[in-house]
C-alpha cells in the first residue's frame, strides 16, 4: 500500500485519447467534465482516506443518470478503467481510477422526504449527515452508517450497518427501490417487482453491477432524542467491562444496540483534556426507543467500574453520527478489517487487549459490535452474515507519512482472529492493501458468492465496474 501516495500524473492520458473525444463527451453532459489541468481537479479526485492519492484521467460530475451513461460508454469506449465517487469513504480508494474515468455523483444530491408515507427518496451525493437532516425533521431515519460524514450510497450497498440496526435492521432492508446505470448504458429501475435479482445483488455486494443514480426508502420512527451510552474505564478493568457487556447483549433488548471498543480515549469534545490517550476500554451504544427507558437499559452498562469518563445521557440521534464524523477526520490514514465471531468467551477478552497493547499508535483500536435482533431476521438480500452476533472490526488510524508498522498490526491482529475460529467480514471493512479478491470473496460474501457471480455474468460479464465479484 506504500506506492498508493506516490502515483504519477497521468497528464499524457488525456491527450493520448484525443481532443475530439474528450470535447465529445464533454459536449454530451448536462454536468461537467474536469480534466487534470483544471482548477476543480485536486477536489474531484480527494478521498476520505489520507493513504489514497490517486490521479484520474477524467472526471464526470454527473448532472442526472444519463450522465453516467455517458460517462460508463466513455470508459468502455477507450478501454480505461471506470470507478465510482459518491462519498468517496470507501476506504482502499476503490472511488478513484488511477489513469483512468470517475463517475462523480456528488451533484446528485436530491433529497425528499415523504413523511405521511414514510418514505425518503435520496441522490447518492448525499452523506448520512444530509439524509439524517432531512428525515428528522419528522422524527423519522431509515438505517444507515454509524457516523455522518460517509455517503448513503456506499454504505447501503455494502450492508448499512448502524446504530438503530437492532431495531430496524440494515440499510439493504429498508431499500424500496434504486434507479441504476448498467454496464451497457441503460437506466433501469430495480424493486422487488422490477429486475428483482438485481436489486437482490446490490443490496450488500456493493457496486459491481451498475451505478445506483436514485435510492428509495423506508423510514421509521427513530429520535430525534435516543439513550446515548458513553463511559470509558480504564483498560486494567478490561475484563470485567467485556464480562459486563457480554452479558447485556445475551439478552438485550432490540431497542438497544452496544459497541465495545478497546484502544485510548479520543480527543474529541466531551472528553477531558487530561484524559485524552489514557488506555481504556469504552462501552458506547444507542437506544431507539424512550430515552429515559433507555437510560435504565444502560445502566447496569454505567457501573461496572470506576469510570474514567462517563457522558451517557439522552443525546440528538444525529449526534451519535456526529461522533463518528469527529472520531474519522477527512484525511487521516485508515485501515478497517473486519471477523464475524460467535462468542465473547474469556480467552477473546485477553487476546483484544494484547493486541490493543500491542497497537503501533495511539487511534489503532479494535471494536466488538452487537448485532442480531433485526439483523438477523432481515429480507433476502446478498448480504451474507446475517446469522453472526458479533462483529469484530480491527481499525488502523495514523497521521504521520509511515504505514507498513500499522498496516501490518491490523493484518496479524485480523488473521490471528481467523485462526481463532473467526469467519467473514463486512464487505466495507476489508482493508487497503493490494491483495488477490479471491482471498476476500468468500470472506465477504460466503455462500452468496456463486449466486453473485452468476449476476455478475449477466449484467457486467466484461467487468466493466470491476469490484470484488468476477464472473
Amino acid at each position: 500500500a506504500s506506492d498508493m501516495s506516490e502515483r504519477m500524473h497521468p497528464l499524457g492520458v488525456v491527450g493520448g485519447i484525443g481532443e475530439e473525444a474528450i470535447g465529445g463527451l464533454a459536449g454530451g453532459l448536462d454536468g461537467d467534465l474536469v480534466l487534470p489541468d483544471d482548477d476543480a481537479y485536486d477536489g474531484a479526485r480527494d478521498v476520505w482516506n489520507g493513504l489514497v492519492n490517486r490521479y484520474p484521467a477524467v472526471v464526470v460530475r454527473a448532472a442526472a443518470a444519463e450522465d453516467v451513461a455517458a460517462g460508463v460508454a466513455f470508459a468502455r469506449e477507450h478501454d480505461l478503467p471506470l470507478s465510482v465517487r459518491a462519498g468517496a469513504h470507501e476506504q482502499s480508494g476503490s472511488a478513484v481510477a488511477d489513469n483512468g474515468v470517475v463517475i462523480h455523483l456528488g451533484e446528485l444530491d436530491h433529497l425528499r422526504v415523504d413523511p405521511d408515507a414514510g418514505v425518503a427518496e435520496v441522490g447518492p451525493g448525499n452523506t448520512t449527515a444530509d439524509a439524517l437532516a432531512a428525515t428528522q425533521e419528522h422524527g423519522l431515519a431509515f438505517p444507515t452508517g454509524s457516523a455522518g460524514a460517509p455517503g448513503v450510497a456506499g454504505t447501503t450497498l455494502n450492508g448499512g450497518v448502524g446504530w438503530i440496526r437492532r431495531k430496524h435492521g440494515l440499510a439493504v432492508d429498508a431499500l424500496r427501490r434504486v434507479e441504476m446505470v448498467t454496464a451497457e448504458g441503460e437506466v433501469v429501475s430495480a424493486s422487488p417487482d422490477e429486475h428483482a435479482d438485481l436489486f437482490r445483488g446490490i443490496r450488500g455486494a456493493g457496486g459491481s453491477f451498475g451505478i445506483v443514480t436514485d435510492f428509495e426508502f423506508d423510514c421509521y420512527e427513530v429520535g430525534p432524542i435516543v439513550g446515548g451510552l458513553s463511559v470509558f474505564y480504564p483498560l486494567d478493568d478490561a475484563a470485567e467491562v467485556f464480562a459486563a457487556f457480554r452479558e447485556f447483549t445475551a439478552d438485550a433488548p432490540r431497542e438497544a444496540t452496544v459497541i465495545c471498543n478497546y484502544g485510548e480515549i479520543p480527543a474529541v469534545p466531551g472528553m477531558p483534556p487530561a484524559l485524552h490517550g489514557t488506555p481504556a476500554v469504552g462501552l458506547i451504544g444507542c437506544y431507539a426507543g424512550d430515552p429515559e427507558a433507555g437510560m435504565e437499559t444502560f445502566a447496569p452498562l454505567r457501573d461496572v467500574a470506576d469510570p474514567l469518563v462517563d457522558n451517557s445521557e439522552p443525546v440528538p440521534y444525529e449526534m451519535l453520527h456526529e461522533l463518528g464524523t469527529m472520531l474519522h477526520p477527512w484525511g487521516r490514514k485508515y485501515v478497517h478489517r473486519s471477523v464475524f465471531v460467535d462468542d465473547l468467551t474469556d480467552d477473546l477478552q485477553a487476546f483484544l487487549r494484547d493486541r490493543t497493547e500491542a497497537a503501533p499508535g495511539p487511534m489503532d483500536g479494535v471494536g466488538v459490535w452487537q448485532m442480531g435482533g433485526a439483523v438477523a431476521e432481515g429480507t433476502d438480500t446478498a448480504y451474507a452474515w446475517r446469522d453472526e452476533p458479533y462483529l469484530v472490526v480491527v481499525e488502523g488510524a495514523w497521521e504521520s507519512h509511515d504505514s507498513p508498522e500499522h498496516l501490518a498490526w491490523a493484518r496479524e491482529t485480523e488473521r490471528k482472529l481467523r485462526a481463532r475460529g473467526g469467519e467473514g467480514a463486512y464487505p466495507g471493512y476489508l482493508g487497503v492493501e493490494p491483495q488477490p479478491w479471491e482471498e476476500w470473496n468468500e470472506q465477504a460474501y460466503g455462500e452468496e458468492l456463486d449466486r453473485l457471480r452468476e449476476l455478475k455474468r449477466r449484467y457486467d460479464p466484461d467487468g466493466v465496474f470491476g469490484g470484488p465479484i468476477d464472473a
